[in-house]
């Protein structure tokens, strides 16, 4: 079985599955809670079942295989790697490609690393070191430090510019996209990092026609800049082409787009962390050269700092739907539009001045609401502590009316799911009066039940009220440990 591709036989390994969905297809109770949750318990089948299947392939090859030994993935595509290090996954960098294809006039190439945050952080060491050996401007000032501005709040980045900034490479953040466009327009910009969503509190939405205005008006004597947008709460719905498209009298170095490709891939699965990067060049001599150094060197780069997929991580990605089109739009869709459901139910619910909740935060409910890609993952909620308990009691309410009322509704971080989340896990400042709600792409009673959920909740003035709703919960000594950011 070593050196051979997967049986007949074992393209049968989900028949079972298939007959418990089908046959849960046409219970009369699918669409109650119970059947909900029979619907999370099945899924999470199906996640054990394929990772199992995958594994059972990729064990079979050592982290440095003999040379002479066939190797193959799940579905009988076959690959070779000398160590599992240097692996290419390139048959899922052929999918991304065509996920998200460089527009017409433009260079492209695709890759996948060991996750999102290993595929900034790479390429922001390898622009670092070869930014002024790529563009010789650069270089004509080499005393002149190269100049990152970021417009974001994911608590990562910082962590990430606080490991690659020093007198070589200034970074700032901007928390006014103002300030970022005037950056932009100056010309003061090397590196322009964008969130389209910003990972903050407020859940801002990029405002794409400012900063393509305050490009267009960059001094034509400016320095070459670089573009990198993480797409991470956006999966495909950022109009990254009409970017480079709206450029292109005054093209950007490069352009980069880079997310994370466990957050919305995976239909809520959770199979394998990976992180997703596209790198486009305006398609012209002096870049066709410039294009082939630089990826080149981002791809030994990858294998250098051990930022690669794994060869388990590749066979689990292998599965169908991973950087399949169709696949992705449904489920984002899905997610994204229970999430505003939820966000337009409390913002007709909460009363600034009267409530426990002041106030819910989604980009579906600001200034830039009318954009395209003015959708999330999850909801920000603030609420008013009474004091340093609150937190943690209102973490027990939410368990306790979950599990009352039967929602598939748990506690846990991420976003992306099938089923529902919340999430205490700020922990400094403002950040420890909000709460985060993540609802999944799957519609139905559970959804229904936690918008009431949180609408009953609303309908407290403040904590004294609640924790007199909940005495069982507010005389408890301890509450279990809330998941708090790094």
């Amino acid at each position: 079985m070593l050196n051979a591709s997967p049986s007949q036989d074992e393209a049968h390994f989900l028949d079972d599955w298939r007959a418990q969905a089908e046959a849960m297809r046409d219970n009369p109770t699918l669409e109650s809670l119970g059947g909900e949750l029979a619907l999370e318990n099945l899924s999470l089948e199906l996640r054990r079942l394929w990772l199992q299947y995958a594994y059972a392939h990729s064990s079979a090859y050592m982290m440095s295989p003999p040379h002479t030994q066939r190797k193959y993935l799940p579905d009988g595509a076959r690959i070779g790697f000398p160590y599992d290090r240097w692996l290419k996954p390139q048959i899922l960098e052929h999918r991304l490609s065509a996920l998200h294809s460089a527009p017409k006039g433009w260079l492209g190439r695709a890759y996948l690393f060991a996750n999102a945050m290993a595929a900034i952080t790479t390429t922001l060491q390898v622009y670092r070191a070869f930014a002024r050996k790529t563009w010789p401007q650069l270089a004509a000032t080499p005393r002149s430090p190269l100049s990152l501005h970021w417009f974001g709040g994911y608590f990562e980045i910082i962590k990430t510019l606080h490991l690659v900034c020093d007198d070589h490479l200034h970074g700032r953040k901007h928390t006014r996209q103002q300030d970022l466009c005037a950056a932009v327009e100056r010309g003061v910009a090397d590196v322009v990092l964008i969130e389209p969503i910003a990972a903050n509190i407020d859940l801002e939405v990029f405002d794409l026609d400012a900063f393509i205005h305050a490009w267009k008006r960059r001094p034509a004597t400016a320095r070459p800049c670089s573009i990198i947008i993480d797409a991470s709460l956006s999966a495909g719905i950022f109009p990254i082409e009409r970017l480079c498209l709206d450029l292109a009298q005054n093209p950007p170095a490069m352009v980069i787009l880079v997310r994370s490709g466990l957050k919305l891939d995976q239909e809520g699965l959770e199979l394998s962390n990976a992180g997703l990067l596209n790198l486009w060049m305006a398609d012209d001599p002096d870049n066709a050269k410039r294009f082939d150094q630089l990826t080149d060197i981002l791809e030994v780069s990858r294998t250098t700092v051990g930022a690669n997929l794994s060869q388990n991580e590749y066979a689990a990605l292998s599965a169908p739907f991973f950087l399949d089109p169709d696949a992705l739009t449904r489920h984002a869709a899905a997610v994204f539009a229970n999430n505003r459901d939820l966000a337009e139910a409390l913002s007709r619910t909460i009363k600034p001045d009267g409530t426990l909740f002041s106030h819910v935060a989604h980009p579906g409910l600001g200034k830039h609401k009318h954009l395209s890609w003015a959708e999330a993952p999850y909801i920000n909620l603030h609420y008013r502590p009474d004091d340093d308990t609150a937190r943690a009691f209102l973490h027990e309410v939410l368990l306790f009316e979950a599990r009352a009322r039967t929602l598939t509704f748990q506690s846990g971080s991420s976003f992306g799911f099938r089923g529902h989340r919340f999430e205490m896990g700020f922990a400094r400042g403002l950040k420890n009066s909000t709460l985060r709600v993540a609802m999944g792409a799957r519609n139905g009673p559970s959804k229904s039940g936690v918008i009431k959920l949180f609408q009953d909740l609303a309908a407290y003035p403040d904590f004294a009220a609640l924790r007199a709703a909940y005495p069982q919960i507010a005389a408890k000594k301890s509450t279990a440990p809330i998941q708090e950011e790094a």
